[in-house]
């Protein structure tokens, strides 16, 4: 008798837990076409379609490497509506280097959920340059006494950027970085290179890149960290010339601070869910995405960050990226 009253009890609170009664306003730091923005809209497709009901609005708040989108959150309520889908790298280490002076938060300021996906890093080039290896493009860097323009479009690929001058010992003085908004923007920049205007290289994720490579519009010249990829059995890794060099474009959802435990569990059972569907799983495939099991729940993700920040921290500091 007692265990029937104790599970009558419950039943109020189960069915009271918070389920979302209006849409949730998702907000992304890059201008649109960025991975994280493309991550979630597949998330939010697969989570539609079994519940109807919750609607999702996309914002994007390009500046400053997301982080006029990371203090716009700051200000949100914490009631479940307001989201944002951070970048690993921008928001949990390299924003603690530059943009100091307009930043408003701390890495672990914000309420974690999960990690929503993973992808390597490609350094491509133009199809006329007549770069085509790591080893020939560090020689490059390292030997150049004319001016080299690489665009990015985010803390990850910078960070990819200074790592390969660091370990090849590039010229700095000649080697310059190109900062767009979104790495779409960037490798649309490496696409319309002629000599005079555009850039002849460029790093972002192989999400992004994927179609113009495809296209024959830019060609791969190597991959970030240590997986090789099937789809491209023929690009080496950057990692044969700088071996450490593990920069991924990494994407997550983060709530306000201090967003109640309820609405957590709510965000973490409802996206994990949709990540472990097939259809997420073959998104993930044919776009070069994967997700670490581990980073699937509020303190799995948050090892992961202190993982990240112990492993490239140290390297953050000793570079000006603040400039």
């Amino acid at each position: 008798m007692k265990k029937l009253l104790l599970a009558l009890l419950l039943i109020p609170l189960l069915a009271f837990a918070w389920e979302p009664t209006k849409p949730i306003t998702v907000s992304i730091g890059n201008a649109p076409g960025a991975g994280n923005e493309i991550a979630f809209r597949k998330l939010a497709e697969i989570v539609q379609k079994t519940n109807p009901n919750i609607n999702f609005i996309v914002e994007n708040r390009p500046g400053a490497d997301s982080v006029i989108n990371m203090n716009h959150l700051m200000t949100q309520p914490n009631n479940g509506y307001y989201a944002a889908i951070p970048s690993h790298m921008s928001t949990y280490v390299t924003n603690d280097i530059w943009e100091t002076k307009i930043k408003k938060f701390n890495y672990d300021s914000f309420t974690d959920v999960i990690s929503i996906g993973k992808s390597p890093l490609v350094l491509v080039a133009h199809t006329s340059s007549k770069i085509n290896t790591p080893q020939e493009f560090a020689q490059l860097v390292q030997k150049t006494n004319k001016p080299i323009n690489i665009a990015i479009g985010g803390g990850a690929h910078r960070m990819a950027f200074e790592y390969f001058m660091v370990k090849t010992k590039g010229n700095a003085d000649q080697v310059k970085l190109i900062k767009f908004q979104g790495p779409l923007q960037a490798v649309t920049s490496v696409a319309s290179y002629d000599g005079k205007s555009g850039t002849e290289f460029g790093i972002m994720p192989i999400t992004i890149a994927k179609p113009l490579i495809d296209g024959g519009k830019v060609k791969p010249i190597g991959f970030t960290g240590n997986r090789t990829l099937s789809s491209y059995p023929n690009v080496p890794l950057l990692a044969t010339v700088t071996p450490g060099i593990d920069v991924y474009a990494g994407w997550a959802i983060a709530l306000p601070p201090n967003t109640p435990k309820d609405i957590v569990d709510w965000y973490v059972k409802t996206f994990s869910d949709a990540i472990n569907t097939t259809e997420y799983r073959a998104w993930m495939y044919t776009n070069l995405v994967f997700v670490d099991e581990s980073e699937l729940t509020p303190r799995g993700f948050r090892r992961f960050i202190d993982r990240l920040r112990g492993n490239f921290m140290p390297l953050a500091k000793t570079l000006k990226l603040d400039e």
